[in-house]
Formats: structure tokens, C-alpha cells, sequence
């Protein structure tokens, strides 16, 4: 049975005085949380969580998802999917983060946040990719089939990539497009997300080719006009 013991040390007797407590004072769930917190100390290092994870310790999964889950959440607020909501990025990031757990070398010379990070971020612009062809996504970097990068055509007096890069808003350039008349979003994903050219574009509108080029320019003016005046929010 475990006793409370007060110790005090006469070092000129050179004796030892111990006052027990009555069983019945002691703190019986305090112990109990005692031994647990222990518990919990000694798993609490990463390394040791992802070994017991690995070997089908389901509470130890659960543990290093709740320490990532700020990352996760942040890599879903900087990344666009249209017809996802939060929900569902979130749930398409934890379950990577858990894939992530499986497939993580213990001996890698990475660690594993980084690793981490890497294969969350990596299935979403598989996600991405995989999804162009339905128009259900897009990226400020896409190129169309000239090799030019969608922000690169976007003409205004502001620094737009930097301001993309420093505030990290491929959100915002999805909800933009969104707001485009039909005709203007369709021309934009036409030549900037499909990277198709606008010979074929006109031949499929059955337009003359100075017509789907100023159709063009025109949607990128009012795409400018959008972000200039924050009217995606």
C-alpha cells in the first residue's frame, strides 16, 4: 500500500523523524491520475508514438493526429478544390496524415513533420490535378499549352504573383473565377486551366479568332477588376 511520507533530516541526532497519513486520507483518484500521467509521459515523445502506430495502436494514431491537426488545417485554408467543402478538405488531409503514419520510414534521415507535411500537400495537388479535366479546380500556376502561367497573364499595375505568394489566396483566384459571367469563365478555363488554345476555341464557339481573343483579354480584364476590388469576398 502507498504512504504519503514527511521526512525531516536532524543532522546533528543524525536521526530520521517519518509521519505517515491514515490510509483513509489519502487521495485515491489522484493516485490513479498520477499513474496515468506517467503513462503518458512515456509515450509522449513523437518517435515512440509513431512506432506504436505502426503496429496498430490506435490511440497513438489518434494522438499524433490531434498534434498535426493545426497543420492539416492549415494546408487545407491555402489550397482551392471547387466542389469541396472544409469538411471535406479536412477529411482528405487526416486521412493522409494516417497514410503518411503507415508509410513513414522510422529510419529516415526526415523527420516526420516534414514528411508529414510533404505527402498531405502532395494528395491534394493530386486531387487537383486529377480534377482539371472535370473544371473543378485551378491554380494561379497553371500553364496553358504555350507554357505560360495563368498569373502571369493577369495585367494590372499591382505586383499580383508576389502579393499570391505573400498571402498565399489560390482560394480567393477560385472563388474569382466563380464570379465571372458563364462566357468569361468558360474562355478562362478554356485557354488557362485546359491549356487549349483559342483556334480551336473559336472553331468550337463558331466565332472568328479576333473575336475568342478579345473575348480573352476582355475575361481577364474583369477578372482584374475582381480582385482589385475584393468582389470574390
Amino acid at each position: 500500500m502507498l504512504k504519503t511520507c514527511k521526512i525531516n533530516l536532524n543532522l546533528e541526532e543524525n536521526s530520521m523523524i517519518c509521519d505517515f497519513k491514515n490510509d483513509a486520507v489519502i487521495d485515491k483518484h489522484h493516485e490513479i491520475e498520477i499513474y496515468r500521467d506517467y503513462d503518458l509521459l512515456k509515450i509522449s515523445k513523437l518517435e515512440v508514438l509513431l512506432e506504436r502506430a505502426k503496429i496498430g495502436d490506435s490511440s497513438a494514431a489518434e494522438e499524433i493526429c490531434r498534434r498535426f491537426n493545426g497543420m492539416v488545417v492549415n494546408i487545407c485554408r491555402s489550397i482551392y478544390i471547387n466542389g469541396y467543402t472544409m469538411e471535406d478538405m479536412l477529411q482528405e488531409g487526416r486521412v493522409s496524415l494516417i497514410k503518411s503514419i503507415n508509410s513513414y520510414d522510422l529510419n529516415s534521415k526526415y523527420p516526420f513533420p516534414a514528411y508529414a507535411k510533404g505527402a498531405v500537400t502532395k494528395n491534394f495537388y493530386y486531387q487537383i490535378r486529377s480534377n482539371v479535366k472535370k473544371v473543378s479546380c485551378c491554380s494561379i500556376y497553371s500553364s496553358n499549352a504555350e507554357g505560360k502561367l495563368f498569373i502571369d497573364m493577369i495585367p494590372s499595375n499591382e505586383n499580383i504573383e508576389e502579393n499570391f505568394i505573400k498571402n498565399q489566396q489560390q482560394v480567393q483566384l477560385g472563388k474569382a473565377i466563380k464570379r465571372l459571367s458563364p462566357k468569361d469563365k468558360n474562355i478562362i478555363i478554356w485557354y488557362y486551366i485546359k491549356g487549349k488554345n483559342l483556334k480551336e476555341y473559336a472553331v468550337k464557339k463558331k466565332i472568328a479568332y479576333r473575336t475568342a481573343v478579345y473575348r480573352k483579354n476582355r475575361a481577364l480584364h474583369n477578372l482584374r477588376k475582381l480582385f482589385k476590388a475584393n468582389l470574390w469576398l
